[in-house]
């Protein structure tokens, strides 16, 4: 995944950065949780106080443009939408739902190793 910084704006009054940059990957649009670990990464900012506000895909290309907010405290990101934030806990539990999901299915799908009777 390649990341490349459009724009990095620095607002005083909400007291956070916005950062829009371009991103261009193989295969699907990468999901906004990877993304905020990948730009926490290379800007070296908090994944806590890091919100991934948009994903825009641009049409005919594997570029997407992405819009992120940097807060500089947590009392300050009270401003941002809340929906933002259920929709990446509906996201976690839904992974946490699927992966306890497929630990009983791959213990069913294993064979049961045969007992062997010992001779009398």
């Amino acid at each position: 995944m390649d990341i490349k910084i459009n724009k990095e704006t620095e607002n005083k009054l909400l007291n956070r950065k916005e950062i829009v940059f371009t991103i261009s990957s193989k295969g699907k649009t990468p999901d906004k949780e990877d993304l905020k670990v990948e730009v926490c990464k290379k800007l070296n900012l908090s994944p806590d106080l890091t919100v991934v506000v948009k994903i825009n895909s641009v049409y005919g290309s594997s570029e997407n443009e992405v819009l992120v907010h940097n807060y500089a405290t947590k009392e300050a990101m009270g401003i941002e939408k809340k929906y933002l934030f259920a929709r990446v806990a509906k996201k976690g539990e839904k992974a946490a739902k699927n992966a306890a999901a497929a630990k009983p299915a791959e213990a069913e799908a294993a064979p049961a190793p045969k007992e062997e009777k010992a001779a009398e």
